[in-house]
């Protein structure tokens, strides 16, 4: 269902699948966001203000720590949890993997280079699994780092749902917030340190993921407002100051630039848990939404190997023209047909197959 925005905008918006449809355009201007910095790297068109797309990663954290809770308190197995998971992510995610695999034989085959055919298989292989950080095995595309990211606050929730920890929550992803601060200021340069923040690369972006899950308790629980909104600035403080060591934005912007775009984040989300940010969604937005997921994992490669090399520096088309007119479209409609014959099918049927083994 699409929302008509001359509603009264005090009501946070569902659809009939009682999704929010907010979180939903959320999704959708974050991919967007990470698509044109991916586009305009490297360019001077990323000084137009692309170049702070590449917080949307950060966007996509907050909605994780929001949507993962809420799914935990609308199960009753941890095993339907797993399962939900598991069958959301893979199906996209191996197309994804394939189709840039493809990509990449391509490449290779017009440009004659050298091809070895075990090492390829072996990386292809690997990076099915989703866990290829540490199996030693590199990404075939760069977006897909930020998924080992999401897999370890699956499994760190995850357990703590098992062993009904999850009231001790809050307190944790504090103490943990604040110790990698500590280390970080302090003995960033450390080996030790170094070592911990490589072998769990979720630890810089717990007060991201923190602060969704608290968004989430003011939504359900507006008495506890207070305290929750205090959990939320420390989430804020501790992750302006980790800057350095969270991802890869201080390669792209300063630390101004990245602080002005976590506060905007933050309050989009205090806007939506308190009914206000209807005004975001519309037929664009949720579309965008829509196809997020198969968008922001197939559009880097075909479009910065591909397409803007042989537009743009071939043909010599204008970037904008060759971006807006031609790569973005075919980005989004194969994130489209990924999403409407691979993600909506398979997720069902694969949802429905991992049940009945259960």
């Amino acid at each position: 269902m699409i929302v008509d925005n001359s509603k009264d905008s005090n009501t946070i918006t569902k659809n009939t699948n009682n999704r929010f449809l907010e979180l939903d355009a959320l999704r959708g201007i974050a991919a967007m966001m990470v698509v044109f910095f991916h586009l305009s790297m490297g360019r001077p068109e990323a000084e137009f203000g692309l170049k702070l797309g590449t917080t949307g990663v950060d966007l996509f954290f907050i909605i994780s720590g929001f949507v993962i809770f809420m799914s935990l308190n609308r199960v009753s197995k941890s095993k339907d949890f797993i399962i939900n998971r598991l069958s959301r992510l893979y199906p996209t995610y191996w197309c994804a993997v394939t189709f840039t695999f493809l990509l990449i034989l391509c490449k290779t085959l017009l440009l004659k280079q050298h091809f070895t055919p075990i090492n390829n298989l072996v990386n292809y292989v690997g990076n099915l699994t989703m866990f290829q950080y540490y199996l030693g095995i590199p990404d075939l595309d760069g977006p897909y780092w930020t998924m080992i990211i999401e897999m370890l606050f699956y499994i760190s929730i995850l357990i703590l749902y098992q062993f009904n920890l999850l009231k001790l929550l809050n307190i944790l992803g504090l103490i943990i917030s604040i110790s990698i601060v500590i280390l970080t200021s302090f003995w960033g340069n450390h080996s030790i340190v170094k070592s911990i923040l490589y072998w769990i690369p979720l630890l810089p972006y717990i007060p991201l993921f923190l602060a969704g899950t608290i968004f989430y308790k003011i939504y359900i629980d507006n008495q506890q407002k207070i305290s929750n909104y205090s959990i939320i600035i420390l989430c804020l403080i501790s992750q302006f100051l980790l800057f350095e060591h969270s991802g890869r934005s201080h390669h792209f912007i300063n630390h101004q630039e990245y602080a002005l775009m976590i506060c905007i984040y933050f309050a989009l989300f205090t806007l939506f848990v308190n009914h206000k940010l209807n005004f975001i969604v519309s037929k664009w937005t949720l579309f965008l939404g829509k196809i997020s997921f198969a968008l922001y994992l197939t559009h880097q490669y075909i479009s910065l190997q591909f397409l803007l090399p042989i537009l743009v520096n071939k043909l010599h088309i204008n970037f904008w023209l060759a971006t807006l007119l031609i790569t973005l479209p075919i980005t989004i409609i194969i994130a489209t047909l990924i999403t409407n014959y691979v993600d909506i099918p398979l997720s069902k049927k694969m949802k429905e197959k991992l049940k009945s083994f259960s």
